[in-house]
């Protein structure tokens, strides 16, 4: 079980190397499969380029009697012009679906719409940021799990050392922690992470404290910004490990 290479720091060098200082991150949690199949449909629609009229679409999207696939297309098209009407009636829609299957279509719907309202504003690029856990005002949010080295149980001292010491080290980085659950062997934390820090080195300098204290936390930590592993993921983690 590896820790990823510094996806923060690859974003980073990729932005400034294209001289990019405004991006885009999808707050909600939206599979990548899903994100790759709405912006493959978005392109497409591009591609055809097809005339329509912005009030018909949004008709239709609020229409009780329009078809799933309709109502993609509508999101899909209203996302493709920098219209303030366009954008409102995806907000109005995401805001409450009348379809639920269409929730992560419609936060899809919404950033894309945004980008192209802000690019139009602004005249400057602007680049979305796709990640399958999402993220908050310039923050992404990231899933990780730490473990004992030989999946010995942790003391009640050890699990004190390791929540005391973890809060600080990521509260002192502007990291928001949503999630922190130790477990008998592991814990996890689900984390807001600024684009700036270097998350890496935040995270082993507090295994490191940690480990002053007799060693007990491995070293390799699992790292991810694509999805939230349950008990039962990480169970089978651990023993293919082992």
């Amino acid at each position: 079980m590896n820790d990823q290479d510094d996806i923060l720091g690859r974003l980073r060098q990729t932005l400034n190397e294209q001289g990019i200082d405004s991006f885009h991150i999808l707050e909600e949690l939206v599979p990548i499969e899903e994100q790759m199949e709405y912006f493959r449909h978005f392109e497409r629609l591009r591609r055809e380029n097809a005339p329509f009229v912005c009030d018909e679409e949004i008709a239709i999207l609020f229409s009780p009697d329009a078809s799933i696939e309709r109502k993609k297309r509508s999101l899909s098209l209203l996302a493709s012009i920098p219209d303030v009407a366009a954008y409102r009636a995806i907000e109005t829609y995401h805001s409450s679906p009348l379809e639920p299957e269409l929730k992560n279509w419609s936060a899809m719907a919404l950033v894309s719409s945004r980008i192209v309202l802000n690019s139009n504003l602004s005249g400057k690029q602007q680049v979305y940021i796709s990640s399958g856990l999402g993220g908050h005002d310039k923050k992404l949010r990231f899933f990780g799990l730490f473990t004992t080295p030989n999946r010995e149980n942790f003391t009640e001292l050890q699990k004190g050392i390791v929540e005391s010491e973890f809060r600080f080290q990521l509260e002192q980085a502007n990291v928001d922690i949503e999630k922190f659950e130790i477990k008998d062997h592991y814990f996890i934390i689900l984390m807001l992470v600024p684009f700036e820090i270097d998350i890496k080195s935040i995270l082993q300098a507090a295994i490191n404290e940690c480990n002053q204290y007799g060693n007990f936390l491995d070293t390799k930590f699992l790292f991810t910004n694509v999805k939230i592993l349950g008990d039962e993921e990480i169970a089978n983690l651990l023993k293919k490990k082992d």
